[in-house]
């Protein structure tokens, strides 16, 4: 598992070996990585979910040099989430934010970027799993987006879904999970956190 002290020393690795490169990576992390990140109720992660707005072969290459040097799995960095990628949201252009550069802001080789909770929020409801034998963590944590967002109902939260995946508006598998997370809800999130559940600073609007 990976800790957040993990993850900024990676990135400060990955950062000076672009830089040396005379290189700059644009890097948007997704899934637990992010939330480890930006939130305050993700305290470990087991790998990187991230896509890179560039060239990939580098990344990939270089990302191998740091688990070379960490003995971390050579797959730590992966790009197996643009699977859930939502087609309404343009690059990093839209609903991504800077969160911070590496190895400094001064000596820049690394740009990462998080989703805005909204998007966040929209993916993790795309793959979620009702798995009573796991997923507990990826459950909470759409219970906590859902707090940070403000979504009031199963209606409110199939409409949200859908403004990023058309496809959510006829997905039975969506329209019923969504409604059993709803019924669970209550004793899911709040878990590993301190105080309300907060992303990227923003907690739930008033309503």
């Amino acid at each position: 598992m990976l800790a957040v002290k993990d993850l900024h020393d990676a990135f400060t690795e990955l950062g000076a070996l672009a830089r040396g490169e005379g290189k700059v990576i644009d890097l948007a992390i997704y899934g637990g990585s992010a939330l480890m990140l930006a939130s305050n109720f993700r305290v470990a992660t087991q790998d990187v979910d991230a896509v890179v707005e560039g060239d990939q072969s580098t990344v990939n290459r270089l990302a191998e040099e740091v688990a070379r040097r960490r003995g971390w799995a050579a797959d730590w960095l992966n790009d197996g989430v643009r699977t859930y990628l939502s087609p309404n949201v343009e690059g990093l252009a839209e609903h991504h934010e800077l969160f911070c550069a590496y190895p400094s802001e001064q000596d820049v080789g690394l740009r990462v970027f998080v989703p805005s909770p909204e998007y966040m929020l929209a993916m993790k409801l795309m793959a979620m799993r009702l798995d009573p034998a796991g997923g507990k963590s990826d459950l909470a944590d759409i219970v906590n987006l859902m707090e940070v967002v403000g979504l009031n109902t199963p209606d409110e939260t199939i409409d949200f879904a859908a403004s990023f995946y058309p496809e959510a508006k006829i997905s039975a598998r969506l329209h019923l999970g969504i409604r059993e997370l709803w019924r669970m809800r209550e004793n899911l999130g709040q878990e590993g956190q301190h105080g309300a559940p907060r992303y990227l600073g923003r907690g739930r609007t008033a309503s």
